[in-house]
């Protein structure tokens, strides 16, 4: 339940039973000393700040029974290096991973179709993105932009390859807001004629764009959708916008 073992500051270990199904809000808060966890496959939700300020959690196991981590879960996780999301998870919550300035990098599934304002920000530290599926990704509805890790990572990692020459499955109806944002490894960009509509801030900051063909295909493009795109030396937009 909420504030379960908050402020434990002693606590160094636990290993919660198969018994339980969720854990509650703030029920690791401040256990500054808590370097490991085990998740049962039991628990369906992590609430909100359940983790918060572990600061010496190095790593931790969502198992594929949960669904939402709620918001700011892990915030001030500073010791956290890397983490999976597993394919159970269809939303991540605002501030979700805050400030977790140890994080290097972090997979995110197909299964997921939301991530809150602020999950990733000052996540300073984050260097790779992984994803195994581009018109997943393509479907994410982010909230304001520090919810894409992109903004500090800047590669995307498509099934283990850095992705520089962007092909966007045909099928994909839309690129939403914030999509690409920050993604400096980009050096092309295909858009399929399925594409009806890019997103604000969609590939907001991706200097190494230097060409891009929209296609007839395409009836709106939402504000600042390229903007610091500072190497594009050309581009074609379609009547149709």
């Amino acid at each position: 339940g909420e504030y379960a073992f908050g402020y434990c500051t002693s606590l160094t270990s636990i290993t919660i039973p198969n018994s339980v199904t969720s854990i509650g809000e703030y029920a690791f808060g401040y256990c500054t000393s808590l370097t490991s966890i085990t998740i049962p496959n039991s628990v369906t939700s992590i609430g909100q700040y359940a983790f918060y300020c572990c600061t010496k959690l190095t790593s931790i196991t969502i198992p594929n029974s949960v669904t939402s981590i709620g918001e700011n879960a892990f915030e001030i996780c500073t010791g956290l290096t890397s983490i999976t999301i597993p394919n159970s998870v269809t939303s991540i919550g605002g501030s979700a991973f805050k400030d977790c300035s140890g994080l290097t990098s972090i997979t995110i599934p197909n299964s997921v179709t939301s991530i809150g304002y602020n999950a990733f920000w000052k996540c300073s530290g984050l260097k790779e993105v992984h994803i195994s599926d581009v018109a997943a990704w393509c479907g994410i509805d982010f909230g304001f932009g520090y919810a894409n890790p992109l903004y500090y990572a800047k590669n995307l990692y498509l099934n283990g390859e850095l992705v520089t020459e962007l092909v966007i499955p045909d099928g994909v109806k839309e690129i939403k807001n914030y999509t690409f944002y920050g993604c400096s490894g980009l050096t092309s960009v295909v858009i399929p004629n399925s594409v009806t509509s890019i997103g604000e801030h969609a590939f907001f900051y991706c200097p190494g764009l230097t060409s891009i063909e929209i296609p007839n295909s395409v009836t709106s493009i939402g504000n600042y959708a390229f903007e610091n795109c500072i190497g594009l030396a050309s581009i074609v937009i379609p009547n149709s916008v």
